[in-house]
């Protein structure tokens, strides 16, 4: 599940300007944890660093 949240989360951060703006500016990957949470997704810092990995 949090496969498909990651891919729909950054889906939506590249199709919402404002949205990726403050991704970008987040300080880590805590930080862009707490805004996708926001946005109504879960997952965690951890399967966020394995997604960017590759």
């Amino acid at each position: 599940m949090s496969k498909a949240q990651l891919t729909a989360f950054f889906v939506k951060v590249e199709a919402d300007p404002t949205l990726k703006l403050r991704v970008d500016a987040a300080d880590d990957s805590s930080a862009v944890v707490a805004i996708a949470q926001g946005e109504g997704f879960h997952f965690s810092p951890a399967s966020l660093a394995r997604h960017l990995r590759g």
